[in-house]
């Protein structure tokens, strides 16, 4: 016989922050910035 496994209906949390900074330094910071700007540059037109 076969058994129909149901899904879990828990919602996954995915905390916004963690309370650490995000970058230890300026240039982490703006490498980082930088990076996310060219990715959303790079994936504007892919919903």
């Amino acid at each position: 016989m076969i058994q129909q496994i149901t899904p879990t209906t828990d919602d996954i949390f995915y905390p916004e922050s963690d309370g650490k900074p995000m970058a230890d330094n300026t240039l982490q910071f703006e490498l980082i910035t930088t990076i996310k700007y060219g990715l959303e540059v790079h994936f504007k037109d892919d919903p």
